[in-house]
């Protein structure tokens, strides 16, 4: 038996692409069929319907199609792709003999735009599209589906098979003969490609001499000019559906195979990635972090000096790095850990480039035991990003640092946020021990210092975005209205002698519970719903979208008294999306998109902890603090949503404390504190209950701090 019948008998991949034409006077469909690891072994193409029996009403079209084509394999294949807005559910159901394939994949798309069929169909990069894999049916935990599912992960991955299928439609139906028969009925052409001279998978064209390249003649995206004489139709679909080689050197170099140009600090910036096993990248937010981190990841992985990575974030940012993986890195297979515990199990065996992973689901399968998959292998990369969620010694941060690796990235815009150690900690996380071993201790001082700065890369936006449209920020102080002002002192003095009657019981858990109710009623009275704030806000969003503006409305609260949910319905003229942490991963993207999309929506209301990280807003020029966080590098992160690169205009930040509240009482104590932080240190921020003294905290409300037991915080 040929190494070819051994690839082709150890289980197949189906990549099933059914395509509109321009006028919806019928659909394209064609089907590529590979190995596990990408390689083609044949495409199958046809097409059905001219006029009425294409029209939209006929559900049957893509059905027969579908069976048309795969009823031509034999054996069925294991595994079948498709793009779920192309091949729902019902499409393929009375195509796969029961029993014949292990599970359906289904890659969801952006919702479409009028030209998107065609662009798809003619390999364009997918502008927006969301690859999350949802299995349809079909158990991936199953011993024989598992095995080969790690090939198709490591392998192709399920995005550019698809594409590379889409490209192949419009070749074949650029030859003059297909043309001809496109117009016959039951029409299904078979291209084998396992049988050309050379195809043996490593992307090289056989025959003709072209490495990995379309014949002359074809440009890629306009494969429709003649095909050069002596080059048969197969031929060129192997040139065009062929895996494409890995093949980099360095982002100067390889400028070409970009999705867009890097800015010449991200090129040094990946560089430094690139060169440096141990570094801290504390770029200013905005800077483009990430994108830096995959093009090096990238790099690193086409040079075959690394084939396994970690990355550690945010749940909330899980599903962008997925994206600017399949953008940025398109060849590279990824999988994002998460679901129960036994659903986790087979997808850590997924033998991936790149495995995502929250640092709860870390914490968690860290601790699961020294035998778990994620403990086991040495990594070659770990990347931390927002880094500064290992800031304390903790569970989590143990965790990180507890895994064995070659290389650790920690991507941070805010590395001290609060005190010397916090940097400490992180810095323990980067410089780590080779293959593992125990972790090094830092403490604040010289030491600690000197190491920071042989490890960290740090650019600021004034410094390398000279383009950069200023930020600007407004604090307005503004009354309560009568009833407000009603509410909040009956609160206070009822508060004040609550506090008094728990004498030496008295902690600060209890004033900082004050604290919040208080803010909570200068955002809006919870008896009349009024609200001083929102009514500022409303007056000057009423000319700032007439001027055509959008704005990003920030509280740290979600209620629909005094939260998210209540300044939407408060700005309810204006068409607000709300985005917060309660809402699924999917509806937050929609949220996202329409907000980016449509003119209509001229707000968008985010609750500070889901949407303050990991979210590119250009679109809103003006930015609102409906209530303080106190804490001004969780602010700053917040307001660089909208004021990062490709923002073409200046960006304003308002921040509003209402006057006589104690809003206003501890903002001007926080703000002597941060001067003197900045005359100390670059880029730190404040917490309000770990930086304000018993004394501040207690003077607040007039409050002696001896009158709490000494041992109560």
């Amino acid at each position: 038996m040929s190494a070819a019948d051994t690839r082709e008998t150890a289980g197949t991949v189906a990549w099933l692409r059914l395509v509109r034409e321009d006028d919806g006077a019928g659909v394209r469909a064609g089907l590529l069929r590979t190995t596990p690891e990408g390689a083609p072994l044949d495409f199958l193409f046809t097409r059905a319907g001219s006029g009425a029996d294409a029209h939209d009403s006929d559900p049957d079209i893509s059905p027969q199609l579908a069976q048309s084509l795969l009823s031509c394999l034999d054996p069925f294949p294991a595994l079948v792709f498709a793009f779920a807005e192309e091949a729902p559910r019902e499409t393929l159901d009375e195509c796969v003999p029961d029993g014949s394939f292990l599970c359906r994949v289904a890659m969801r798309k952006a919702p479409a735009k009028a030209d998107k069929d065609r662009a798809e169909l003619e390999g364009s990069a997918f502008p927006g599209a969301d690859m999350e894999v949802g299995w349809e049916y079909g158990c991936p935990g199953e011993a024989g589906p598992t095995a080969l599912l790690d090939q198709v992960l490591h392998g192709a991955g399920p995005r550019e098979p698809l594409l590379r299928a889409g490209r192949g439609l419009v070749e074949a139906f650029a030859d003059r003969h297909v043309r001809a028969l496109a117009a016959a009925p039951g029409l299904a052409v078979v291209v084998r490609l396992l049988a050309l001279p050379g195809a043996d998978g490593a992307g090289s064209f056989p025959g003709a001499g072209f490495a990995g390249e379309r014949p002359p003649g074809i440009r890629e995206g306009s494969p429709r000019r003649p095909p050069p004489e002596g080059v048969t139709l197969a031929e060129r679909l192997w040139a065009v559906l062929a895996a494409p080689p890995r093949i980099f050197r360095g982002p100067e170099e390889d400028a070409p195979e970009w999705p867009g140009p890097l800015m010449t600090f991200q090129k040094r910036g990946v560089r430094a990635l690139m060169v440096n096993e141990r570094l801290l990248l504390a770029d200013d937010m905005g800077l483009g972090k990430t994108v830096q981190a995959v093009a090096a990841l990238r790099i690193l992985v086409a040079r075959r000096e690394i084939a396994s990575c970690l990355v550690a974030a945010p749940a909330s940012l899980l599903d962008q790095w997925r994206r600017e993986l399949a953008k940025w890195a398109p060849e590279l297979s990824a999988i994002i850990v998460r679901g129960p515990a036994a659903e986790r199990r087979w997808q850590w065996n997924a033998n991936v480039d790149v495995t995502l992973i929250s640092y709860d689901t870390l914490r968690a399968d860290f601790a699961a035991g020294p035998r778990t998959p994620l403990r086991q292998r040495v990594w070659d990369l770990v990347v931390a990003d927002e880094a500064q969620r290992i800031k304390n010694r903790n569970d989590t941060s143990a965790a990180l640092k507890g895994l064995r690796r070659l290389r650790s990235w920690a991507l941070s815009g805010t590395p001290i946020e609060n005190h010397e150690d916090e940097l400490a900690s992180i810095l323990e996380f980067v410089d780590h021990g080779d293959g593992g071993g125990p972790v090094r201790r830092y403490y604040p001082g010289a030491g600690l210092r000197e190491r920071h700065r042989e490890l960290q890369v740090r650019r600021k936006k004034s410094e390398v975005l000279t383009d950069l449209p200023s930020k600007q920020i407004t604090k307005v102080a503004i009354d309560l209205n009568p009833r407000q002002r009603e509410s909040y002192d009956k609160a206070e003095q009822e508060g004040i002698v609550y506090l008094r009657s728990l004498g030496a019981e008295i902690g600060v858990e209890h004033v900082l519970q004050l604290i919040s109710r208080l803010k909570q009623i200068c955002n809006a009275d919870p008896r009349t719903g009024e609200s001083s704030k929102l009514a500022d806000i409303r007056e000057r969003l009423l000319q700032l979208s007439a001027q055509g503006h959008k704005a990003l409305v920030f509280s740290q609260y979600t209620s629909d008294v005094f939260g998210v949910a209540a300044a939407a319905q408060y700005l309810r003229e204006f068409e607000p999306l709300s985005f917060t942490g309660g809402m699924s991963p999917r509806e937050r993207e929609a949220v996202i998109q329409r907000f980016k999309e449509s003119s209509r929506h001229r707000a968008l209301v985010l609750s500070l902890r889901a949407g303050g990280l990991g979210l590119n807003l250009q679109e809103a020029s003006y930015v609102f603090h409906l209530d303080r966080w106190w804490n001004p590098a969780v602010e700053r992160q917040a307001e660089d949503r909208s004021h990062r690169m490709g923002q073409a205009v200046k960006v304003n930040a308002i921040k509003y404390s209402c006057t006589g509240t104690i809003e206003q009482r501890i903002d001007e104590i926080l703000e002597r504190k941060q001067m003197l932080f900045d005359d100390l240190v670059d880029d730190v921020s404040l917490d309000l209950s770990a930086q304000m003294t018993r004394e501040e905290l207690f003077g607040l409300f007039g409050l002696e701090a001896t009158a709490a037991s000494p041992g109560r915080r």
